[in-house]
């Protein structure tokens, strides 16, 4: 029989701290951020692929128009995504200014190292006193099991070393663990390091590597003064987004293996549920912080796109003005943006003491998170290398009126012609025989305004994946449901599906309907149209 356990090692006052810190606020107490010396511009991919960049300039922006029988009004949550999205349709760089690429020569560790030792330093400490490193870093190094213990290592740190990732929401349920661990005096001095190195794994040639940067985020959590630190945290599973982004293996130039990833499949998810998310998770992280969105002094989403901190800003209906967008600057640096979000908030004197801050993260295919917090006396590592050409305005967050009001140049007036009207009421009007050609006309048409360049050669065999970006994919969508009222799914638009397929499937869509409208009495009169055979 085991003898029962008596804490003869254990200082007393050790005890009485573990027993006090149970309800001990718990916080930030240093932070600091670090990034790669080559700041990329869209320009520059545009030198090193022009016949992509031109097909990228040929885009042009299509003014929608209102529909009838559409409350504009009562907008879906996928219309207020479509709505802040409708300005960036004619930038063909989709609204990215810079970003931050590893050099050739930098090490994504050394990244990860220096904005750890600048943390520590930042908080006054030295390596011995972190008594629990947790790290997440998104593209790693190396290939294999987590990357926390090769960190310690580096750092001289012999404390524990743990990996945690949940994709962009890492930082946050890093932070939402550790207060946990501190609050009961498992530990007193958290590191806490994330990190993004996007331009690792995305084809140079893939218009996704425009958004995906690189960089490194870390901070130091420990015991706060009575209501400071963390307030409140919700947490929320965002499982309907899996298959978003694809992974695979490729060889690369030197013969190695190298992870690759791509837009998948179910890339819609994420503008479908963008808005019900961060409606969820920031309502209930302040309703468990006990106040109201309007207390809040600055909100900090994270970035994947160029549009999303409006989006977040639209659905909350909160003031821009108190919203942090540093997408400009860095781009899509995954979960280092609720670091850099806060660290850029303090250094530029937009979060003050006792200011309350809320940050949300959306991690796709894992969790989406928001933390309110009430700012503390943080310490802040040395200030990272200016932006070569982001300003003030660019990264000011500014709502779209209304995407039947965008502003339509003269030489898009020149560019598009009126746009093939249909409905579903003209397809279902049509002579049988003529309705799989009328609807692959329409496609066919909107397609071709919207990449005129590309029109002599677009024919109805041709796979939607090889003139299409996600974002058009999208937008292209939205058009259909609005204009067809059916339901299309995102991956019709990828894969080998073509412009004939997506007709036959929307097509089929609408007779079903027709179907499911029809009486129960087997003799009640039917159409004969209504009576045809799917084309399955």
């Amino acid at each position: 029989m085991l003898a029962p356990f008596e804490p003869h090692d254990v200082h007393p006052a050790a005890l009485r701290w573990s027993r006090r810190m149970t309800n001990q606020a718990v916080g930030i107490r240093s932070l600091a951020v670090k990034f790669p010396s080559v700041i990329h511009t869209p320009e520059a991919w545009g030198e090193a692929f022009p016949e992509l960049a031109a097909q990228a300039q040929a885009r042009v922006r299509l003014p929608r128009k209102p529909q009838p029988g559409i409350d504009q009004d009562a907008e879906s949550d996928l219309a207020t995504w479509s709505q802040e999205v409708a300005p960036y349709l004619s930038d063909p760089f989709r609204g990215n200014v810079e970003r931050r690429r590893l050099a050739v020569q930098e090490s994504p560790r050394a990244i990860e190292c220096q904005a750890a030792q600048d943390a520590i330093a930042a908080a006054g400490l030295q390596p011995d006193d972190i008594e629990l490193m947790i790290a997440s870093t998104l593209f790693s190094e190396s290939m294999g099991i987590g990357n926390a213990p090769a960190l310690a290592q580096q750092l001289g740190l012999r404390c524990p070393a743990w990996t945690l990732e949940s994709t962009c929401s890492s930082a946050l349920v890093a932070l939402q663990t550790v207060r946990s661990l501190v609050q009961a005096g498992e530990y007193r001095t958290v590191l806490v390091i994330v990190s993004h190195f996007g331009s690792r794994v995305v084809d140079p040639a893939d218009t996704l590597s425009w958004a995906m940067g690189d960089g490194a985020g870390s901070f130091i959590v420990t015991a706060q003064p009575d209501q400071q630190g963390v307030l409140a945290t919700h947490v929320m599973s965002t499982t309907d987004t899996c298959g978003a982004y694809a992974y695979e293996f490729v060889t690369n130039d030197q013969g190695m293996p190298q992870l690759r990833m791509r837009t998948g499949e179910s890339a819609g998810a994420i503008a479908e549920t963008a808005v019900a998310s961060v409606r969820t998770c920031c309502e209930s992280a302040a309703a468990k912080a006990g106040i109201s969105l309007d207390q809040i002094s600055l909100f900090a989403f994270n970035t994947p796109t160029a549009w999303y901190a409006s989006v977040c800003t639209r659905a909350l209906a909160i003031p821009p003005e108190r919203v942090m967008n540093l997408y400009p600057r860095y781009a899509n640096i995954g979960p280092v943006l609720a670091v850099a979000n806060l660290y850029h908030a303090a250094e530029s004197g937009r979060l003050y003491q006792d200011d309350l801050v809320l940050v949300y993260t959306h991690g796709a295919g894992a969790t989406a998170a928001a933390t309110v917090m009430r700012w503390g006396e943080v310490a802040l590592g040395p200030k990272p290398t200016a932006p070569s050409r982001v300003t003030p305005e660019q990264e000011t967050v500014r709502l779209a009126s209304s995407l039947t009001s965008l502003p339509v140049t003269a030489s898009d007036m020149e560019t598009v012609a009126p746009i093939l009207t249909l409905s579903r009421a003209m397809v279902q009007a049509a002579v049988s025989k003529d309705r799989l050609q009328l609807v692959e006309t329409y496609l066919l048409d909107w397609i071709r305004r919207s990449l005129p360049a590309l029109a002599p050669s677009l024919s109805p065999d041709q796979p939607l994946a090889t003139v299409l970006d996600s974002l058009m994919g999208l937008t292209f969508k939205s058009q259909i449901e609005v204009d067809l009222q059916v339901r299309v799914p995102m991956e019709q638009f990828f894969g080998e599906h073509t412009i004939a397929h997506l007709a036959e499937y929307i097509l089929n869509q609408l007779e079903l309907s027709v179907l499911r409208a029809l009486p129960s009495d087997p003799h009640a009169e039917t159409c004969a149209d209504s009576r045809e055979t799917l084309r399955l």
